[in-house]
């Protein structure tokens, strides 16, 4: 059961990084004053989720364990963190590979610059 739940945890953030990637695309063809870079923006996101899952699962679940036992446990929380940080790290590794591609499409080629050689004087 702890790879099913972390596989649809994987899959449902994938999902999200998905239509994070499409807003974002649509916002930035129909605005031209700034690029929204969707995975920085989604790799917050999920870093943001992760730490209130935390904070739910120790903080305000445990005092109510009774009721909400089978989330507050620490286990539980193990489940889910990796699908965060595995969806995050995807994120990341998407916005790296865009800027690589994007720095790529705009640097000047390589040249050489040769010094200019004077012509030697002979005496005559």
């Amino acid at each position: 059961m702890t790879m099913l739940n972390f596989l649809l945890g994987l899959f449902w953030n994938l999902a999200l990084l998905a239509v994070a990637l499409c807003v974002c695309c649509a916002l930035n063809c129909f605005t031209a004053s700034a690029a929204i870079d969707a995975c920085r923006l989604f790799a917050l996101i999920a870093a943001g989720a992760l730490a209130l899952d935390a904070a739910l699962t120790f903080l305000v679940f445990a005092d109510a364990q009774p009721r909400y036992g089978r989330f507050s446990t620490g286990d539980a929380f193990a489940e889910r963190a990796p699908a965060y940080m595995a969806a995050c790290a995807a994120a990341l590794y998407m916005a790296r590979r865009r800027a690589v591609r994007r720095h790529a499409g705009t640097a000047q080629p390589d040249s050489i610059h040769l010094a200019r050689i004077s012509r030697p004087r002979l005496p005559s």
